[in-house]
């Protein structure tokens, strides 16, 4: 009789650690950190709580990379839309295009943050390097002041409520699109509807800061 020979499986760490990331970034967001059990994760990941446990150490663990990982494509992505802006209208434009490019292509990203605020930015409190807008923040200041010494603007204009005012804009469109689409009729999916929004979000924002 023949000896059985044992194959040695060869174990891929960075593949079961994206595997369990992305099955993290897909549950969480769907369900919200309490709405996700550690069984879950590693079912849709095809491994073992064991491998979990071993890249991150615990469920919240896996969760503050999720939120790592997706909030961090965000500081990346944001930055593209204004670091050749010479002038503030072009600034504006450009960071309004960039943020509803990201949010379109990222749905995560907005499950993800209206679960943390939800639950009044529990993980984000308790890790404040994963939401950082001092990169953003710091090029608007230069922006404003650049565009305050032209006389474009106002030199009392707060580059933080210009960032709120830029997000908030844009965020509405993805976080409210299921129920504006009954109370109002219009489907915010619409590629070209999100188009119209994104020209008027432009020139509102452009007209109310530059002087005319």
């Amino acid at each position: 009789m023949s000896a059985k020979v044992k194959v040695k499986v060869k174990r891929n760490p960075e593949k079961t650690k994206r595997a369990l990331l992305d099955a993290g970034i897909e549950l969480f967001s769907a369900c919200g950190y309490d709405g996700v059990a550690v069984d879950e994760i590693v079912a849709l990941a095809g491994c073992n709580k064991r491998m979990l446990y071993h890249y991150y150490s615990n469920k919240e663990g896996i969760y503050i990379e999720v939120l790592r990982q997706v909030f961090g494509e965000l500081e990346a992505y944001e930055m593209q839309g204004v670091q050749e802006a010479t002038d503030t209208a072009t600034a504006i434009r450009e960071i309004l295009a960039q943020y509803f490019g990201f949010l379109q292509g990222h749905p995560e990203f907005v499950s993800l943050l209206m679960w943390e605020n939800l639950n009044q930015a529990q993980f984000l409190n308790a890790h404040p390097d994963l939401l950082t807008k001092t990169p953003i923040l710091e090029r608007l200041t230069e922006i404003l002041k650049q565009g305050a010494e032209r006389g474009e603007i106002e030199s009392s204009a707060d580059p933080r409520h210009l960032l709120i005012a830029l997000i908030g804009i844009c965020f509405i469109y993805f976080s409210n699109q299921h129920t504006l689409r009954h109370s109002i009729g219009l489907d915010l999916r619409d590629p070209a509807v999100r188009k119209q929004g994104l020209k008027l979000a432009q020139d509102v924002l452009i007209n109310g800061l530059i002087k005319s």
